[in-house]
């Protein structure tokens, strides 16, 4: 191998590094096929005789290149950031409203370990119980470069927090989990067909369970709830198959939950309120990876 020739293979390499770092983002496939067509475009230029260099000038820099690529695309830079950022806020709102609820409005000592009145421990329990809001909002406030990382973070904290006394707080890790995993799976796009199965069937779960329970004779029910279980496995079905309404559906039926949770606490309150978490974040999670890129503004 001449000098020269050495000299043009590195400079097709660089090129090809360079523009295979900036499109991480993109599918294995879609990265793949794009490197494809840059070897094919340099490949073409030293046969009519020009220079690695001037190939280079024809493609653009590799910031310009593929700025260009990730918007014939439909590639949305800020979709992972987007759809973090709902997830998290909605998680900082829930566990709010968690603190308030246990703070003001808990009617006994019924949770294990949990007492949670104001009128017996003063204001140091409404600290206590929206520290969970203030640990699920830290990765709003870091720099983009590490909120991956503090996320994944705030979410075992916040995991580690529900497995003490603060059971209630379950809804809110089941947030934070989604979003860290979310924005990952849909980066691109929608997510594979697995994903969407897996969302379906922990969306029919309960109604799964619930269900099994009445076969069993575990306890007594109407025709109306039967009906109402039988249509939250079909929106298990329609979250599997892709559809984004049902996500909507879902999250709202998650939200009507937690809410009928708190106005009528009981024996089943805990069973409630985490499904009603569930559904939130599953629906959510749901609309948020599978609603369309916003189209890039350059070209």
């Amino acid at each position: 191998m001449t000098e020269r020739t050495m000299m043009n293979a590195n400079t097709e390499g660089a090129y090809l590094r360079d523009v295979g770092r900036r499109l991480r983002a993109l599918t294995p496939e879609q990265r793949g096929a794009v490197l494809d067509d840059v070897r094919a475009h340099f490949a073409d230029a030293a046969d009519a005789g020009r220079s690695p260099e001037q190939a280079v000038e024809s493609l653009g820099d590799p910031a310009t290149f593929t700025a260009r690529v990730r918007a014939e695309l439909g590639h949305d830079d800020g979709r992972a950031d987007r759809i973090r950022r709902v997830l998290q806020w909605t998680a900082v709102g829930t566990a709010a409203f968690t603190g308030m609820f246990v703070s003001f409005l808990w009617p006994d000592d019924s949770l294990p370990g949990l007492d949670a009145r104001y009128d017996e421990h003063g204001f140091g329990i409404v600290l206590w119980n929206l520290l969970p809001a203030v640990v699920a909002a830290v990765p709003v406030a870091v720099p983009a470069r590490a909120r991956t990382v503090v996320t994944a973070v705030v979410a075992l904290v916040l995991t580690v927090l529900t497995g003490t006394a603060q059971t209630v707080f379950v809804p809110t890790a089941m947030l934070a989990w989604a979003a860290l995993v979310v924005p990952v799976l849909a980066r691109t796009g929608r997510p594979a067909v697995g994903w969407r199965v897996v969302g379906g069937a922990l969306a029919g779960l309960p109604a799964l369970l619930t269900l099994g329970g009445v076969v069993a004779g575990s306890f007594d029910t109407d025709v109306w709830t039967v009906l109402a279980l039988v249509a939250m496995l079909a929106l298990g079905v329609l979250i599997a198959l892709g559809k984004v309404w049902a996500g909507a559906v879902l999250a709202a039926l998650g939200v009507v939950a937690m809410v009928w949770a708190t106005l009528s606490p009981g024996l089943l309150f805990l069973g409630v309120w985490w499904g009603g978490g569930l559904f939130l974040a599953l629906g959510l999670s749901h609309v948020l990876a599978h609603s369309a890129a916003r189209p890039s503004a350059r070209g």
